[in-house]
């Protein structure tokens, strides 16, 4: 009974994820938009679709905007989240400077302004909202209802979104996929401790900001 219940929490899991970028990528290939054009629209499209989810969510009662991380951190979670991001993102910085991995996808051509803006501002807000916002959190509230303990389920949660986020990433390359895996559990667990998604965004702005110092300099 609880491996079946275990089950369907990662289920559940997959498929909220499916529901917030099947219809964004479906949409963005109608409107035949560029690569380049697709990115930005992708990252507004799954934000909206998120926030949507979430409040329905809270309209449902199911969780509430606390449990999404939506207010404000303890200061000593920001001061935590600023150093871990200039950290990894340093490291990581250093270590794809000697890796043979694509970056940016094929045919994404985007001056500097653009990149920084979606990748040090853009992706952070959305990936954070997305990743330990909604589906954290809702794989930490499945997981209780399968009757896990709350410290068990909540880093059962992190730590399986964090698995997800670095998959996802498989596709530049096993370097970037590891480094995101590491950077899901750095901001899994920030939000965790802290209850906000704020330190979570801060620690993934800083660690992108390595990679675009890297390409653009």
């Amino acid at each position: 009974m609880l491996v079946l219940k275990l089950l369907r929490s990662v289920a559940l899991t997959l498929l909220l994820f499916l529901a917030i970028y099947m219809p964004a990528f479906l949409i963005v290939s109608a409107l035949h938009l560029t690569p380049t054009a697709m990115v930005p629209a992708v990252i507004a499209l799954t934000l909206v679709t998120t926030c949507a989810l979430m409040g329905w969510a809270i309209q449902q009662r199911w969780l509430t905007a606390e449990d999404f991380g939506w207010q404000w951190p303890a200061y000593r979670y920001v001061l935590y989240a600023l150093a871990l991001g200039v950290l990894l993102g340093t490291v990581v910085t250093v270590v794809l400077a000697h890796a043979n991995e694509p970056g940016m996808p094929e045919g994404v051509h985007l001056a500097p302004w653009q990149a920084y803006l979606c990748f040090a501002l853009g992706a952070p807000v959305q990936e954070e909202v997305v990743f330990r916002g909604l589906l954290q959190s809702t794989l930490a509230r499945s997981l209780l209802s399968a009757r896990l303990r709350v410290a068990l389920a909540g880093i059962a949660a992190s730590l399986s979104i964090a698995l997800l986020f670095g998959v996802i990433h498989l596709k530049v390359g096993p370097v970037t996929a590891c480094a995101a895996c590491l950077l899901g559990v750095l901001a899994g667990e920030l939000k965790r401790y802290s209850g906000s998604l704020l330190p979570g965004i801060l620690c993934h702005a800083l660690f992108n900001l390595g990679g675009l110092l890297l390409a653009f300099g």
